[in-house]
């Protein structure tokens, strides 16, 4: 008669074949540590070596632990729930924030902690859900910070800079290399359009990084074009775009976007005007979206690396570690539009 396979053998083989029912207790059990070690893994909080992490969210990852909301208040409380909260509108309506908000979300999912979307009106109230946050775009006078603070809720940010935590990625020094591509491919006149440019100027907007390439090369801008704020940045671009064209012709032969979406709007305004990209004008764009800029010129921001570094430096922020400032490296790709 065959033997009965020992606990730790059936541990084993459920670390190899997904579970959907596991728990802490198998992690604990397959990994040979203690409830307590798989805890402070999970949540990102101090006590274990960084290689005995790594190898306890390996084995959370691989047996596929995915605790529900509910599940993980009654094992932590509040402390296991972050709160992202959003831009308004920006979840529904930005394909930037969708997907940064999907690779946040699992890697949250990955170390235990479970994230709930918090509006922009109830960031106040957050403190009833969560035990920590992740704030995500800006708004005109926005009170988050200052009221997380007061109330003692760690947070981070993430695109905007804060004397706290934050993190974001290099936009300037992006810029500056999608300028200095055009301007090295003999390019003379050139443009740059966004939205940042209807707001007082920031050290952090991307414009900058096109202004000190041009700076650099002795080359003067022909035009900067305010786009303003709008739900459906790429129809703004291009009726903006449509209009300067129909009043002023085509004055340069370089355009820089602030986002993919600005540049897709952009060529489709000078494709309506019978205008060749990028023969008569190249065009380059940021963020390096999936399908939309599948043919652009772009900036690639790395947006699950972005997750990934996000959601440790949350950790540090509820471990009470020191405030640090996190900015990440960006790459020019290059396609058809220049």
């Amino acid at each position: 008669m065959p033997s009965r396979p020992s606990r730790k053998m059936a541990a084993a083989s459920d670390a190899q074949v997904p579970s959907k029912s596991a728990t802490i207790h198998e992690i604990a059990e397959a990994a040979g540590v203690s409830i307590a070690s798989v805890s402070r893994a999970l949540n990102g909080k101090p006590g274990i070596s960084e290689k005995l992490r790594a190898h306890i969210l390996e084995i959370s990852e691989r047996i596929q632990y995915q605790p529900s909301a509910a599940a993980r208040q009654l094992i932590s409380g509040k402390n296991a729930v972050v709160g992202i909260s959003m831009e308004r509108h920006s979840f529904e309506l930005r394909p930037y924030y969708n997907l940064l908000y999907r690779n946040l979300t699992l890697e949250l999912h990955k170390r235990g902690m479970v994230p709930v979307t918090i509006s922009y009106e109830d960031t106040s109230n957050l403190y009833l859900q969560a035990g920590s946050a992740i704030l995500l775009g800006r708004e005109p006078g926005d009170y988050r910070p200052q009221r997380l603070s007061e109330q003692g809720i760690p947070y981070i940010r993430i695109d905007q800079p804060d004397p706290g935590f934050s993190i974001g990625t290099d936009g300037v020094d992006g810029v500056y290399q999608a300028t200095r591509h055009l301007i090295a491919q003999g390019r003379q006149h050139f443009a740059y359009a966004g939205e940042e440019l209807s707001h007082p100027l920031e050290p952090i907007f991307r414009v900058n990084g096109f202004r000190r390439a041009l700076k650099e090369a002795g080359l003067a801008t022909v035009c900067e074009i305010p786009v303003p704020f709008s739900y459906n940045p790429t129809l703004n671009a291009y009726r903006h775009m449509r209009r300067m064209l129909q009043t002023d012709g085509l004055q340069f032969d370089a355009l820089i976007c602030e986002t993919d979406e600005h540049a897709l709007g952009c060529i489709a305004a000078f494709e309506d005007a019978g205008i060749k990209v990028p023969d008569q004008v190249a065009v380059t764009g940021f963020d390096d979206l999936p399908l939309l800029a599948a043919h652009l010129t772009t900036v690639r921001q790395d947006i699950p690396q972005l997750a990934a570094e996000a959601v440790k430096l949350l950790g540090e922020a509820i471990a009470g570690a020191p405030p640090r400032q996190v900015l990440m490296p960006v790459e020019l790709i290059l396609r058809d539009t220049a």
